[in-house]
């Protein structure tokens, strides 16, 4: 694999990867989430079928936890506001068929992009791009009832990682915005134990 290939397989592999991550990190909070897929699976919206990266449903709720994984790899300074389009979209459409679903969306940002594009000798960050983001990215969170507008989500990871090294970026995004990962899943936890009673 070459290129844009390979940078997409990336991609899917670490969506995989982080869909499982959040299962499991939702678990550790106590909730069963006895019905919940980690992967890909097509769910029906209020306008159209959506694919979520994590879901579950019951036969007697329909969709009760929908995440969508959305990796911004390149062309950072573009990709971001794209698929943060495409998160609040997925949340529009979720919630107009199941208004009680929790919504959460995960941007996984590198801190470096290239220069120019294809040239892998000339990288330039991407922070200041992110922390921009930031300020938009905790406005869409923060669903703490049914009854919110059904463009917010219940939770919003953005996960900020060097790309040589893979770590995570310790002060991006800052603490207390509600969009670290912790955060995320902490709203995520909290709204799905308050509308279904799990824990």
């Amino acid at each position: 694999m070459v290129g844009a290939e390979k940078g997409k397989a990336a991609q899917i592999r670490l969506s995989g990867a982080l869909s499982h991550i959040v299962v499991a990190d939702l678990r550790a909070e106590g909730l069963k989430l006895d019905d919940a897929i980690a992967g890909e699976r097509t769910v029906g919206g209020g306008l159209r079928s959506v694919k979520a990266d994590v879901s579950e449903v019951a036969d007697t709720d329909g969709l009760k936890l929908a995440v969508e994984i959305k990796p911004v790899h390149l062309a950072v300074g573009r990709a971001i506001w794209n698929r943060f389009g495409d998160i609040r979209t997925f949340a529009v459409n979720v919630h107009l068929k199941f208004p009680f679903a929790v919504v959460g969306g995960i941007l996984t940002i590198p801190t470096t992009e290239r220069a120019a594009s294809r040239r892998d000798d000339d990288w330039k960050p991407t922070t200041n791009l992110i922390e921009r983001a930031v300020g938009r990215l905790t406005r869409a969170g923060g669903r703490k009832t049914e009854g919110d507008a059904g463009h917010l989500l219940e939770g919003i990871a953005v996960v900020a990682f060097d790309r040589d090294t893979g770590a995570i970026e310790p002060d991006l995004p800052p603490v207390g915005c509600g969009l670290r990962w912790q955060e995320f899943i902490d709203n995520l936890a909290q709204a799905y134990a308050a509308r279904f009673d799990d824990v």
